[in-house]
């Protein structure tokens, strides 16, 4: 995906996090930063160190162990540092260790560490915590965000995690998928989505669509519609779950259907038809079970015009 006259400063010690959809551009963007692709117009500015990096792929190498890794990277010849890395990363029993002999897991963390076993003035990395058992994935973002800040290093991640992202930074980028982008602050981005990327993103609510009738009317079903649209055009909107409530037994309204809790602790209802989320939990409740379904409030039309849309 081609991402539309992006600008980007990072200052040092500064930390970004880059989100988007599958295809919008991410990996390449680290790759066209770090120089290992040229960018298809514009110029990169970037320091001469090269940056520490840390790919999906891992990039292992297998004739080296845990330690040979750390100490390939670490042209300091700082040994303390290492040994913190593998205490970090939960490293220390498996120096000795090729990488065909460590688990997934063992085999990103060991790229993380690899990453910072230079000491960078500044690192990439795509998606750090992907590949983690929970338990692992836990420790491992809390100590992340502490290596970088020893470090000092200025830091661009990828993650598609809502709750990594205020760890890793206050400031977000967010290519759109469409050629487009938006960067600002980290809260607005989880609070109040200003585009349908992040809207999915954040999981803040119920991405609805409609197109504007001849008078500029456009109706989004459940009762929510918006007027003065240009005839014609398709806009986007977010239902947020916070307007999504359950009334009493006998409460008039819609009527829905528990399908399941969501991964952010609200449920998923279903509307006549279509999976609606709710901020409020199933409670006692199970699947299956019909409910009245009250919505308050009005819808957030979003930003989805082409091209840029930065806020910065």
């Amino acid at each position: 995906m081609l991402v539309q006259a992006l600008e980007l400063a990072l200052d040092a010690g500064e930390r970004l996090t880059l989100v988007g959809p599958n295809g919008s551009g991410k990996t390449t963007l680290l790759r066209v930063l770090a120089g290992l692709e040229p960018p298809a117009a514009g110029q990169v500015e970037r320091p001469q160190d090269p940056p520490g990096m840390h790919f999906q792929d891992g990039g292992l190498w297998p004739h080296m162990t845990v330690a040979q890794h750390l100490a390939f990277v670490d042209t300091r010849g700082d040994r303390e540092w290492r040994t913190r890395l593998l205490e970090t990363f939960d490293l220390t029993a498996l120096t000795e260790r090729r990488p065909e002999s460590l688990s997934g897991g063992e085999q990103a963390r060991l790229g993380l560490a690899r990453a910072l076993a230079g000491r960078p003035r500044w690192v990439l990395l795509d998606e750090p915590l992907a590949h983690l058992d929970p338990a692992v994935r836990d420790e491992v973002r809390a100590t992340l965000p502490v290596a970088l800040d020893d470090l000092g290093a200025a830091a661009i991640v990828v993650t598609h995690q809502v709750d990594d992202v205020l760890l890793f930074g206050a400031r977000l980028l967010c290519l759109t998928g469409d050629g487009g982008w938006w960067d600002g602050p980290a809260q607005v981005a989880i609070s109040s989505p200003p585009n349908a990327a992040l809207a999915a993103w954040s999981e803040r609510g119920t991405l609805l669509s409609g197109r504007a009738d001849a008078e500029g009317h456009v109706d989004f079903g459940f009762g929510l519609a918006c007027d003065d649209v240009a005839p014609g055009r398709r806009i986007k909107a977010l239902l947020d779950a916070h307007a999504v409530r359950f009334g009493a037994p006998d409460a008039p309204g819609l009527m829905g259907t528990l399908v399941a809790p969501d991964q952010r602790g609200g449920t998923w209802v279903r509307i006549n038809g279509r999976l609606v989320r709710s901020a409020e939990t199933m409670g006692s409740r199970r699947p299956g079970c019909s409910v009245p379904v009250k919505i308050e409030g009005a819808v957030r039309i979003l930003d989805d015009g082409p091209g840029a849309s930065p806020t910065r």
